[in-house]
């Protein structure tokens, strides 16, 4: 699996810039059809982003994220992606409330014998409620994401950090019990580097596995921010060594005791450095 620390979106309306999109060094390359297309673009922006779709190419993960699957526009973005049948890339459903949408999407898929994986968006009251079936619902599930603007504006709280905690713990839990990826949303203060580092460290330590992105600009500081630098990856490698080396199945490194917990932590550590091209 490649690294999948950054998600970069680009406006489906927009195909002179689907090609700057995939060389500006984010992980997946996501053309959206939904928030950032007016209604009279839907059409020609579909038809651009299946096509960008099915030419596929080297380089980053490429995504088409739909309409939602509540509207006449989201099942006609879908059929048509199955009709097209491109043979590698994600489908991203937005606004997902509960684990039928996928097994809508994936029957759909699977008739057209369309071998696409999937992305969840979970932004409303009713996805945190549902997201532990969301999340085993299609065996094309390969990750969640946080939608964090429109959540905060069902619940009634502040866009920040602290209101909405919980519903990034429930997420990021769905996630990891299911053995999927976990992206955090967005940071809409695209030209504020500070704030960037901020959500971007806040997300790292609460155990997404990456951050989406609105502009080409923030892709370096958030990949830099979910790669174990040299130090961790040496650190999580000799820790590991010397586990394995203990008759005992425990060790002492630095004065502090190492379990079976940690050599896990280790270990994830390690294919993160190892899906980065570093370990």
């Amino acid at each position: 699996m490649s690294a999948r620390r950054t998600l970069l979106f680009v406006p489906g309306a927009r195909p002179d810039r689907f090609e700057k999109a995939v060389c500006a060094g984010a992980d997946m390359v996501c053309v959206d059809l939904e928030d950032s297309v007016q209604p009279q673009s839907k059409d020609s922006a579909r038809t651009a982003a299946i096509k960008w779709l099915v030419t596929g190419g080297s380089g980053p993960e490429r995504i088409v994220r739909i309409n939602s699957l509540k509207t006449r526009a989201g099942l006609v973005d879908l059929v048509a992606i199955a009709d097209a049948s491109p043979q590698n890339g994600l489908i991203f459903l937005p606004k997902v409330d509960g684990p039928d949408e996928l097994r809508i999407a994936d029957a759909i898929l699977s008739e057209a014998k369309c071998p696409l994986g999937m992305i969840a968006l979970i932004e409303s009251l009713d996805g945190v409620e549902n997201v532990q079936a969301i999340s085993t619902a299609s065996i094309r599930l390969e990750m969640i994401m946080f939608g964090a603007v429109d959540f905060a504006a069902e619940l009634g709280c502040d866009l920040a950090e602290q209101p909405l905690a919980y519903a990034r713990s429930r997420i990021i839990h769905a996630a990891r019990r299911a053995g999927i990826s976990a992206m955090d949303v967005p940071c809409i203060a695209v030209h504020d580097h500070e704030i960037l580092i901020s959500e971007t460290a806040a997300a790292r330590a609460l155990g997404f596995s990456g951050k989406a992105v609105l502009h080409p600009a923030n892709v370096k500081t958030v990949n830099d921010a979910f790669t174990p630098t040299a130090q961790e990856t040496a650190k999580a490698r000799e820790i590991v060594a010397a586990f394995e080396a203990s008759e005992t199945g425990l060790v002492l490194i630095d004065g502090k005791l190492v379990e079976k917990p940690v050599i896990r932590k280790m270990e994830q550590v390690l294919s993160a450095a190892k899906a980065a091209g570093l370990a």
